[in-house]
């Protein structure tokens, strides 16, 4: 039994060390193989914030998704293995107990760390996303365009909202909008903003020269 817990031991480290490698779990979307556990709870959630850019993790509809989306992501295996591996591989090998008490103590060690680590990271994810921005609040914001833009021609612009930097894919109805100039999102389509040039009355006051 004690090549078992190694092993589940070697593998839940070695995945969690292989996660920082390749640059640590970000906002919860960019895991080895993919974080199984935030993309069903996106599906269990139905289709939620629609954000952009910078933010547009979705969060609404149905409560928690279940339990289900936990026993299948690579996060909740990740600290399965790793606390079955470690609770076991020490209480085997320091001989404080009989192989069954052992092998039944690093099981269920090992499953509710798994449980705890998943629903801790889905409640921090969920955090986050309550904390964004979401596309509707762009609407009627004022921002200023990156890349030009004109009638049938796309650009991007970039809006500061609820502290976050925010880029947009554009479309105009005015003839052009060149780099620099500020401009008012009137509309979200999908992801995809549409402007047109800021009122005057909504732009900053110009600085005495």
């Amino acid at each position: 039994m004690g090549i078992l817990y190694l092993a589940a031991l070697i593998i839940g480290f070695g995945t969690i060390a292989l996660q920082l490698a390749m640059g640590g779990d970000s906002h919860g979307d960019a895991e080895v193989g993919g974080d199984a556990d935030a993309h069903l709870d996106a599906d269990a959630d139905g289709d939620a914030d629609h954000g952009h850019g910078d933010h547009g993790h979705g969060d609404h509809g149905h409560g928690d998704g279940g339990f289900l989306p936990i026993f299948l992501s690579l996060r909740f295996w990740t600290f399965t293995f790793l606390a079955f591996g470690l609770s076991g591989s020490l209480v085997h090998y320091l001989d404080l107990a009989t192989s069954i008490v052992t092998l039944g103590m690093a099981v269920g060690l090992g499953l509710g760390a798994g449980v705890l680590a998943s629903l801790t990271f889905r409640a921090l994810s969920r955090s986050e996303a309550n904390s964004g921005a979401s596309a509707s609040d762009a609407i009627g914001q004022v921002g200023r365009v990156l890349l030009p833009l004109g009638k049938g021609a796309r650009g991007k612009v970039r809006i500061e909202l609820k502290g976050q930097t925010v880029d947009y894919v554009a479309t105009t109805d005015d003839e052009q909008l060149e780099a620099g100039q500020m401009v008012m999102i009137e509309e979200i389509r999908d992801t995809t903003a549409h402007v047109s040039r800021a009122p005057a009355e909504l732009l900053p006051p110009k600085r005495d020269s």
